[in-house]
């Protein structure tokens, strides 16, 4: 006969495979176990309320790190009030969304980027829910860095005031007492200015103004003088559509007239072409012209001297002319 199987065996032997499962995720899923990391420290001199560990550490905006631990005093001396913070860097943040700029894990790099301006500030990730992180950004302008270890132990970024804080130092340096007295002064002065004007006479002053406003909108020249206005440009709308219905036709008229000149012109245009086209030297025309005015010229010659003959011989007409004998 086979054994019957043991339900204590089979449970234990189902919880170890659960926990083993459980324990291999969140090994693979833990991006810590797999990257290199930097680990650095900051000192505030602000709360640290509202940061905790875990929070996210950006480079202008960008995720490149974690809190690590939140302390009250680390490796500092006894009169240094600030707190410090111990931020971890990921190289794998860095590489992906900073390119190739995984030098800041060198210490003279990191030294140098510092000289540069390099500097850690708290910021609020909401004012509503007052959760912080850590923002760091390059400064160009950053006074000089101020160090609060006593022994080296982490490379310590420098920290700059963050805007809440330097809003409350601008508003803790702001002479209150001063505002509030100038404040009263002129309230003061505003009240003997109203208690110095008489208001019962400005009230009956203005009451009066509005009443002769009504009688002036409400008498009746001005009503005749808005019914005239009225009258006067129902007339004037009238001779408008008097005069468009009289312009149209008389445009289409200057339009048929202008029409009517343009032919003229172009009739015009032709005659002259054909007259300049008979007068060319070379044409048929000019020639016979000529030809005309030359026989005309011999005619003219051979009456002047027909008259000169005649002159000198009146009898000509009666004898006829004298037949001169020809030499021999």
């Amino acid at each position: 006969m086979s054994q019957k199987p043991n339900p204590t065996a089979i449970g234990l032997f189902i919880v170890i495979g659960a926990t083993l499962g459980v324990t291999g995720l969140l090994l693979f899923s833990s991006s810590k176990l797999f990257t290199q990391t930097r680990v650095c420290i900051a000192y505030f001199n602000e709360s640290l309320n509202g940061l905790s560990e875990g929070a996210p550490v950006k480079y202008r905006g960008v995720t490149i790190g974690s809190v690590k631990r939140v302390m009250a005093h680390f490796n500092q001396a006894t009169n240094d009030y600030t707190m410090p913070v111990i931020i971890e860097l990921q190289e794998k943040l860095i590489r992906e969304r900073l390119g190739d700029q995984t030098e800041i894990f060198t210490d003279s790099a990191l030294r140098e980027r510092i000289k540069l301006g390099l500097r850690a500030s708290l910021q609020a990730e909401s004012l509503v829910t007052g959760v912080l992180y850590i923002e760091v950004r390059p400064i160009p302008s950053a006074p000089p860095p101020v160090f609060h270890q006593l022994v080296e132990r982490y490379p310590e970024v420098p920290t700059e005031p963050t805007q809440i804080q330097e809003l409350f130092n601008n508003l803790a340096s702001l002479d209150i007492k001063g505002i509030e007295t100038n404040i009263n002064a002129l309230l003061v002065k505003l009240d003997t200015v109203l208690n110095g004007l008489n208001l019962v006479a400005v009230t009956a002053g203005i009451t009066n103004t509005l009443g002769s406003l009504d009688r002036l909108v409400s008498s009746p020249e001005i009503t005749n003088s808005i019914v005239a206005v009225r009258t006067t440009l129902d007339q004037y709308r009238s001779l408008g559509q008097s005069l468009n219905s009289r312009v149209d036709p008389l445009a289409d008229s200057i339009t048929n007239s202008l029409a009517e000149a343009n032919r003229t012109l172009v009739q015009l245009r032709g005659a002259a072409d054909n007259l300049r086209n008979m007068l060319r030297p070379d044409s048929p025309v000019r020639t016979d012209l000529d030809q005309l005015l030359q026989e005309l010229a011999g005619t003219a010659e051979s009456i002047s001297s027909l008259v000169e003959f005649l002159k000198q011989h009146p009898n000509a007409l009666i004898t006829g002319r004298e037949i001169l004998p020809k030499k021999p």
